[in-house]
């Protein structure tokens, strides 16, 4: 069947008859092709026109959004730069221009690159600042730690003795103003620990009435100056021995009680425990401590609390003070998961108050109860062979004559390598051990000591309080830690508490 356009024509020309003839019919067959081509191509073309119509018109509403969602982000983030930069460069930027946008960010990531580059640096140079003033501090407190040591210790030895009577108030003066630059010296290292974050808190079992008495007396002799009477309140429905870090609630104590008993004359300071919630294992005290002294003005109550602070210079020059008391129990407190709370008004008195809860048990109780009882029947430590080992000759002869008058069997040694072979040698209950010495220090000879007798305890005794110190004699196997000038009571119930039997085989 050919094309209906080629039959008409074979119709015309041919009257509708093709010829038996080959030629002439492949001739008609390739024109009929050609016709048959002619008609597809021509349907192939309309066909893609339409779809190209069709696409176009896809295309350009797909471009329209495209160009229309540009916008709304460029808009978008143009707001956004807008919001975070106060920069006039930006400003400038001309409408939707998304090159110089880009090139605005470039610059401003490069500036961020650069900011960041120099507090990295600044960074690193802060903490090496705070590791060369912890060392610094570290250095300064053993230095200045050493002398103080032989005042203290022989203050105390002479007022233990006989001596004049109007050398009395001399000796009290010494040991007041000793006491005082111990305590300036404590105050700066315990700043230094809390702001950098070194402060651990011990959990042991302590009478609470005990430490708050401790507080009162420590402060007794000063308030009798000021005229002032201290008086103890104490909720006796708490229990009698609680768990925490005695040593750390001790001192806020003392310290709250001690700026009473100095911004009061002729008046008295109540030191208050009351117990405010109670469970099967714990519970919650309130601590008070009030005065009827100066006051402080609304104002200056919070300034109280700062680094080097106090409420005016004119109480800075009257009652004098570093002004770290307040920052430090308020850090310590912190610590705690508590704060001071402050209720004042001039010329009628303050008071300082803080809650912390505190965990207790019978147990702990009963334990604590019979420490103080072995602590009370055992008075000296007649038998206890005790190794001294210090390199400065004032502290050697301030520590031996304390271990002479407990009845110890002492002996004693220069350095570390001394004292090793003083080991190998002999026998010993207990070591006390200086951490810095020539040729062999305190670590080196711990490690050492250890390696030949493991169960002999060794008790770090250093003129450094700082944490670092301690935790490195720790690590070596040192069993506690005295910090020098030491409190003669503490370096004997230490002793009493770590030495080894003596009874055991040496």
């Amino acid at each position: 069947m050919y094309h209906t356009l080629l039959e008409k024509q074979i119709k015309k020309h041919l009257n509708g008859t093709i010829p038996d003839n080959e030629n002439i019919q492949k001739l008609l067959k390739a024109v009929n092709e050609s016709y048959q081509n002619f008609e597809r191509d021509k349907e192939l073309s309309e066909h893609a026109f339409a779809i190209s119509e069709n696409e176009y018109s896809d295309i350009n509403a797909k471009l329209r959004e495209e160009i229309d969602i540009r916008k709304r982000s460029v808009t978008k983030l143009i707001d956004t730069i807008r919001s975070i930069e106060h920069s006039s460069d930006f400003k400038e930027l001309s409408g939707h221009d998304l090159e110089q946008i880009v090139d605005y960010l470039k610059i401003q990531i490069e500036k961020r690159q650069e900011a960041e580059d120099e507090m990295r640096a600044a960074k690193e140079i802060a903490e090496k600042a705070a590791m060369a003033r912890s060392e610094f501090l570290s250095m300064m407190s053993h230095e200045i730690r050493t002398p103080l040591n032989a005042v203290v210790g022989f203050t105390y030895l002479l007022l233990q003795g006989t001596y004049l009577p109007e050398q009395e108030e001399q000796l009290h003066l010494l040991k007041f103003s000793a006491e005082n630059l111990l305590a300036l010296i404590n105050d700066i290292l315990d700043f230094n620990k809390i702001e950098s974050g070194k402060v651990s808190l011990e959990k042991t079992s302590f009478n609470l009435l005990k430490l708050i008495n401790q507080a009162k007396n420590t402060n007794f002799t000063k308030a009798q100056d000021n005229g002032n009477n201290i008086r103890v309140m104490f909720d006796m429905q708490i229990p009698q021995v609680v768990m925490g870090d005695p040593l750390r609630i001790g001192q806020v104590i003392t310290n709250l009680v001690s700026n009473a008993v100095k911004f009061t004359h002729n008046g008295i300071v109540i030191i208050e425990a009351m117990l405010l919630k109670q469970t099967a294992d714990k519970v919650e005290i309130q601590f008070s401590v009030k005065d009827n002294g100066i006051g402080i003005a609304p104002e200056n109550q919070k300034k109280i609390f700062e680094i080097f602070t106090q409420a005016s210079d004119s109480t800075t020059r009257q009652y004098g003070g570093s002004g770290l008391g307040l920052a430090i129990c308020n850090g310590l407190l912190e610590i705690m998961h508590s704060h001071i709370s402050l209720e004042s008004t001039m010329g009628k008195g303050s008071v300082f108050s803080f809650i912390l809860e505190m965990p207790y048990s019978s147990e702990a109780e009963q334990n604590a109860i019979n420490g103080e009882k072995a602590a009370a029947t055992d008075p000296d430590l007649s038998g206890t062979r005790v190794l001294l080992v210090e390199d400065n000759n004032v502290n050697t002869l301030v520590a031996t004559t304390f271990l002479k008058r407990w009845n110890t069997i002492v002996d004693t040694a220069d350095n570390g390598k001394i004292a090793l072979d003083k080991v190998k040698t002999n026998s010993y209950h207990i070591i006390l051990m200086d951490l810095h010495m020539p040729e062999m220090n305190g670590y080196e000879a711990c490690k050492l000591i250890m390696e030949i007798k493991p169960k002999l305890p060794i008790i770090a005794l250093t003129a450094s309080a700082m944490l670092n110190i301690r935790d490195k004699a720790f690590e070596v196997g040192m069993v506690d830690y005295v910090t020098k000038p030491f409190e003669p009571n503490e370096l004997y119930e230490k002793i009493r508490k770590n030495r080894l039997p003596l009874n055991s085989p040496l």
